[in-house]
């Protein structure tokens, strides 16, 4: 805080500049002094103001902000500062930034010489100056003080019913604990326009309890959030009486306080103890394993000696009644083992809800609450179907060997994300090979799985064995690299079976009909997946478009996302995708015996498609939704290596030709591949020797086949050196499983660059 002393204009201004000192008092800290004048007629009494800043608890300040006003306060002595004071004079103060209150910038001055004026922010930031004046008989007496503008600081505090509590946290239930329970922790950050910040902020949580221990929060302090509020649960372990809370705001300014009452060990005490299930789904919609529309809650009430207490009656209520969740009984009287149970109903709303049990104890209401019920819809719906492989997608020799096992494991979790009731099932099927057909979520070799939690995923085994082919004409057309009649042409280099040159391992899709690659099918009912825009857990009539469609489910043979069969083969049989598609199957849902592409409103078979699952509400059925279910689904492909038979190629990258040997100038490319083109098992090893003077410069070390699903050969670089002699290089592929290793020799030298003639095939004119 700076002062300044004041100029005085008046007639006697150079008379009493020359007779007099000028004194002013103050400095920092928001004081400040001002000018004084002798009155006429009397040169040894001398008027003095004196300037201060005082925030709302009277400490002196020199920060102004929109939600913290400032205080002036203007004393006007006859003497410097222990004068006697003059009342009832009139003081007038401008400032360069912000307003006053009143806005006319006067005040009088009080029996004690003091005037005050609120200064308020108007929205400009920066440092300002305050000027106030005094009209003395002998002329006008000013003085200045300075001060800042600077943004409020953020707020902490919590929102019930639409309204901001600023300072406190929200705190629920509001009653007295029972030793060991819990309390929810509501905390809300706010800007100086009463909103809730969307910027990252962390909030950190003490008492006296959380810091001896006797206490825990859930998460744990400090708190990170970008949503502008924490829920947070408070469990008391071991603490008792009244606990302090106060919540702070990291890198801020801005706390909210709160008190935790917990009773005491001595008192009778209620704990949650079980809520089966965890999830329920909608009402309406329950029926079959793991689908309940009701949750048990149960509780327990113990004595002073921690041992159970029957007769005593329980209270309950929901946090709560949305969609109209309801809860029976609303009391019930604790049995022997102090257990009392409350049986939760699910409304037609998603939502988590928990249950506040309370019970009365020498007329003081002491509550705890359940852990979170979910109620959802408990169905999959199709963007949270997912099917994987276990150890890579390649089956080591699946397509040679009967009885080798790969595990598929299919996860799924309802339109929330939330994993699928524990029962829940899908159903498999194979194109080639064996497969389980369904597994349960839950449930492990016919056992259903307890005290595990829920992840809404099964597994089944996938066995292989006949069929490994196709049948009819795509039997005939199966890709193979040394078959000049399907290979077709590979765009990563320019070679090309002959029918007596060996196969020609591609980095590329050959396309179909592809050898060795079975498409597997896993399918449940479920719904079509929407953007529910307003958040309130339904399919609204303004959100009608924003859902995927899903035609019937159908086995992908041809991997085209197409079911051939309807789509090509009725309007052109002699088409590839037909040929390679036409054993597709679909999955009949609706029983019509026809595939269904599900393009027109069920309900009128015209206009457009609509949305089908349990979260269009009741009064949409039929009008812009369905409530009727689909198949959600998903595939993946399983490679059948036709190990051991395997081939590798050296490609030069500047000419794309099919190289007999490398040289130090070029830069190849080693392609491995079995007979269909496909790479060998993930974890496979391939290693690169040198004999003789040739040196090998890349790889560096042993190369490792990666997990892949793709078609087509594994790829690495190879460049090799030397001091200008000839050798050779030895490429073994060492392939996942039991099968043995597959070597082959390559030709190396350091000079000259290869020509044409050590390209295979070799050009005509290389052999006259």
């Amino acid at each position: 805080m700076n002062t300044r002393f004041a100029t005085l204009t008046s007639r006697f201004a150079v008379a009493i500049a020359l007779s007099m000192a000028l004194f002013a008092c103050g400095g920092g800290g928001g004081g400040g002094g001002g000018s004084f004048l002798p009155e006429p007629g009397d040169d040894d009494v001398t008027w003095f103001l004196t300037l201060a800043l005082l925030d709302a608890s009277g400490n002196t300040t020199s920060t102004v902000t929109s939600t913290s006003p400032a205080t002036l306060q203007v004393k006007v002595n006859r003497t410097r500062a222990s004068g006697t004071p003059i009342p009832d004079a009139v003081v007038s103060a401008s400032s360069t930034l912000g307003v006053f209150a009143p806005d006319t910038g006067t005040a009088l001055t009080n029996s004690e010489g003091v005037a005050t004026l609120q200064l308020q922010a108007d929205g400009t930031l920066g440092a300002g100056t305050i000027t106030v004046s005094a009209d003395a008989p002998a002329g006008t007496v000013t003085a200045t003080i300075t001060f800042q503008v600077v943004p409020a600081p953020l707020r902490l505090g919590y929102f019930q019913d639409g309204s901001f509590f600023a300072n406190e946290i929200g705190i629920e239930p509001a009653s007295e604990l029972v030793a060991n329970g819990s309390a929810q922790l509501l905390v809300a950050i706010v800007d100086e326009d009463g909103l809730r910040v969307d910027s990252e902020e962390s909030i950190a949580i003490s008492s006296e309890c959380l810091v001896t221990g006797k206490a825990e929060l859930d998460p744990p302090s400090p708190i990170t959030t970008s949503t502008g509020q924490i829920n947070v649960t408070y469990t008391s372990v071991g603490c008792s009486g009244e606990d302090s809370l106060t919540a702070s705001l990291q890198g801020g300014s801005g706390q909210a306080l709160g008190v935790v009452s917990i009773a005491t060990p001595a008192a009778r005490s209620l704990g949650f103890v079980s809520a089966t299930p965890e999830t329920i789904v909608l009402k309406g919609t329950g029926g079959g394993p793991g689908r309940q529309e009701s949750s048990t809650v149960v509780f327990r009430v113990i004595d002073s000696n921690n041992n159970p207490l029957g007769g005593v009656r329980v209270n309950f209520a929901l946090t709560t009644d949305i969609g109209g969740l309801q809860l029976s009984p609303s009391s019930g009287v604790s049995n022997a083992d102090g257990e009392a149970s409350v049986i939760v109903f699910s409304g037609n709303i998603p939502t988590p809800v928990r249950v506040i049990a309370s019970i009365e104890v020498d007329g003081q209401t002491l509550s705890t609450v359940s852990d979170v019920l979910v109620v959802s819809t408990g169905l999959p719906d199709q963007n949270s179907i997912s099917l994987s492989v276990e150890g890579g997608f390649v089956v080591e020799q699946g397509f040679t060997v009967d009885g080798v096992e790969k595990t598929l494991t299919v996860r799924m979790a309802d339109k929330f994300n939330n994993p699928v009731p524990d029962g829940t099932a899908a159903t498999f099927t194979t194109e080639y090979g064996t497969i389980d057909p369904s597994c349960s979520t839950g449930v492990s070799n016919g056992q259903r799985l307890t005290g595990t939690p829920q992840t809404g995923s099964c597994s089944v085994l996938w066995t292989s064995g006949q069929p490994r082919t196709p049948g009819f004409e795509a039997a005939d057309r199966i890709v193979r690299i040394d078959d000049p009649e399907t290979y077709g042409s590979c765009p990563s280099h320019n070679g090309r079976p002959n029918g007596v040159n060996g196969g020609f391992p591609c980095p590329d899709d050959l396309g179909p009909v592809r050898g060795g690659r079975s498409t597997v099918l896993v399918y449940a009912v479920g719904e079509e997946p929407f953007i529910d825009r307003n958040g309130n857990g339904i399919m609204d009539q303004d959100e009608r478009a924003l859902f995927t469609n899903l035609t019937e489910a159908f086995i992908d043979h041809n991997e085209d996302g197409r079911f051939n069969p309807v789509t090509d083969c009725e309007d052109d049989p002699d088409s590839l995708a037909c040929i390679s598609g036409f054993e597709e199957t679909f999955i009949d849902f609706n029983n019509d015996r026809r595939f269904n592409f599900n393009d027109v409103n069920a309900f009128t078979n015209e206009g457009a498609a609509v949305y089908n699952g349990l979260l269009c509400p009741l009064e949409g059925d039929g009008v812009w939704c369905s409530r009727q279910l689909v198949n959600v689904r998903d595939q993946t492909v399983l490679t059948l290596s036709a190990d051991p038979a395997w081939s590798m190629i050296l490609v030069n990258n500047r000419t794309r030709g099919i190289a007999t040997r490398a040289n130090e100038t070029d830069v190849f490319t080693v392609y491995v591949s079995d007979i269909f083109n496909n790479r060998p098992p993930a974890g496979s090893t391939i290693s690169v020797d040198a004999i003789g003077e040739c040196t090998v410069e890349i790889p560096t070390g042993e190369v490792t086949v990666p997990v892949s699903g793709a078609p087509g050969a594994f790829g690495f670089l190879l460049q090799t050196g030397g001091d200008g002699g000839d050798g050779s290089i030895n490429i073994t592929l060492n392939p996942a499983g039991d099968s043995g290793p597959f070597t082959r020799t390559f030709a190396c030298s350091s000079s000259p660059p290869v020509d044409e003639c050590d390209f295979s095939p070799r050009p005509p004119e290389c052999d006259p």
